[in-house]
């Protein structure tokens, strides 16, 4: 009976350290797209298949079509840099093409709706409209009110 050498554990370990790393190489190039790009870290036809993809926002200047008045107006009012879809939810619920397949409503109505932007909040840059102390004064304000009662979401100006 032959002895087993002092290092025979490490061949053993060693084998089957390379019997995993094969098999991660094998898994590895099976697994790989064909479009994978190695330089930039990407697959490469995911820049087709996004571009695919059926447009959900369409941004202000898609509703101008439609709305020139109301576009036109608010952009002489407070809130002229908000997307419309910021209230009035994506243009895929809205219109498809030129054919208007739902009303776009306001989305939330609640007092979150105003909030979700104007909450007091350290972070915001120095003279951002913030509700401190001038809607604490809305003493009168019952639960379940919502700021569209008093203001206008284009103009909110009092």
């Amino acid at each position: 009976m032959k002895k087993p050498s002092a290092f025979s554990h490490l061949h053993r370990l060693g084998a089957l350290f390379l019997v995993f790393i094969i098999a991660f190489l094998v898994i590895k190039h099976l697994a790989t797209p064909p479009s994978w790009n190695f330089e930039a870290w990407y697959r490469g036809d995911s820049l087709t298949e996004s571009a695919n993809k059926p447009m959900l926002h369409g941004g202000n200047d898609s509703c101008q079509t439609c709305h020139e008045d109301v576009v036109k107006e608010v952009k002489k009012l407070k809130h002229k840099t908000l997307s419309c879809e910021g209230c009035h939810g994506p243009l895929a619920t809205h219109a498809r093409g030129d054919e208007k397949i739902a009303d776009a409503k306001v989305i939330n109505q609640s007092r979150w709706q105003c909030l979700n932007c104007h909450e007091e909040l350290i972070s915001k840059p120095q003279g951002f409209p913030q509700f401190t102390s001038e809607v604490k004064k809305h003493t009168t304000i019952k639960e379940g009110e919502v700021c569209l009662k008093c203001h206008d979401a284009h103009d909110p100006t009092p």
